[in-house]
């Protein structure tokens, strides 16, 4: 690996591939009023979203197979994830997201860090100071550390475990529904997942259709999407080529220079932190195995900011977006 591809990884690429080592989450097995070991399993669960009636009190699984039941709308929110964070602000009143990830100050890498810089939200780094804050509702990632989930829960706070690992827009689509059923927000939710579903059709609809798929690579610092990667569902909705899934890999892993020469792709897009995408550009350029790309030569290098690239939530068609204009030089002009 050379020292020109290392010296680029972006904050949030760490925590996308923290994530990805996390995938041997623990289940939890808490029976009411008790706390038990989690059981380990080797992988997350199918996504497969499963709410009951309108009326409260409102269940639904979560990521765990654990029964969550919500008596009334929540007012008081938490959320201890990135993309979560996210999905919140785009449906609920911010004034109700009391608590939020560490993310969600960072311009660097969030969509929302206006929200929190105004609202001032607590950061939910342990349940200690989640639990002073009194919520009814705590939101954490499928893989949030099981510990403090099964914390949380133990005190009677209803806490779901949500599946963060998105390898498709409909996934993303589906939880903007989830999400509205489990914080009383149905009718914002309804909206949001209709425009979200919009744009992604303006955008197919924008695209030349029957042409050369252009072969894509994706980069976050040491690291590339192969499939199973909402990157991947991106390109494919793009009508390109993921050369990391067509060359065997699988989620977030890392690429070598000698991957990238093989693979040779048209078009390389990669993240940035917010105004530093030419010296991010210039970087990924010196590296000799990207230089000898098609995608060097012909000036089909994209790199775009954090914010953009790595959102895993419904700010994600703003990357479709992006990426559907660099490739046809066509403004989205129907994709709001």
């Amino acid at each position: 690996m050379t020292s020109g591809l290392k010296s680029f990884i972006p904050p949030l690429a760490l925590a996308m591939l923290a994530g990805s080592m996390a995938a041997g989450v623990q289940r939890l097995a808490s029976p009411a009023g008790g706390l038990q070991l989690p059981a380990l399993v080797t992988s997350h669960p199918d996504f497969v979203v499963r709410t009951g009636g309108l009326e409260y009190p409102r269940e639904s699984y979560d990521s765990d197979d654990f029964l969550v039941k919500i008596k009334r709308p929540p007012r008081r929110i938490v959320s201890q994830f990135y993309s979560i964070d996210e999905f919140l602000y785009s449906l609920v009143p911010p004034q109700h997201v009391v608590a939020v990830s560490a993310s969600a100050y960072q311009p660097t890498v969030s969509n929302i860090s206006a929200y929190a810089d105004k609202y001032h939200p607590v950061i939910a780094s342990d349940p200690e100071r989640v639990l002073r804050l009194q919520p009814d509702l705590i939101l954490v990632s499928s893989t949030a550390r099981s510990d403090f989930t099964s914390l949380v829960r133990s005190t009677g706070v209803p806490t779901y475990r949500m599946f963060t690992s998105f390898s498709t827009l409909e996934q993303v689509a589906e939880t903007i529904g989830l999400v509205g059923y489990l914080t009383g927000a149905a009718d914002a939710a309804r909206q949001e997942e209709q425009q979200f579903r919009a744009t992604i059709e303006a955008v197919k609809t924008a695209c030349p259709v029957g042409k050369h798929k252009p072969t894509i690579l994706g980069l976050g610092g040491n690291y590339t999407y192969g499939s199973e990667t909402l990157f991947n569902d991106i390109v494919t909705t793009l009508g390109g080529i993921n050369v990391g899934a067509q060359g065997g890999l699988k989620g977030y892993d890392e690429v070598s220079s000698e991957m990238i020469v093989k693979w040779d792709p048209e078009w390389i897009f990669a993240g940035a932190n917010p105004g530093e995408v030419d010296q991010t550009k210039a970087r990924l350029l010196a590296n000799p195995a990207i230089a000898h790309t098609q995608a060097a030569r012909n000036h089909h290098i994209v790199v775009l900011e954090g914010p953009v690239f790595f959102a895993d939530s419904p700010y994600a068609t703003s990357l479709l977006k992006a990426m559907a204009n660099a490739l046809y030089e066509k403004p989205t002009e129907g994709a709001k």
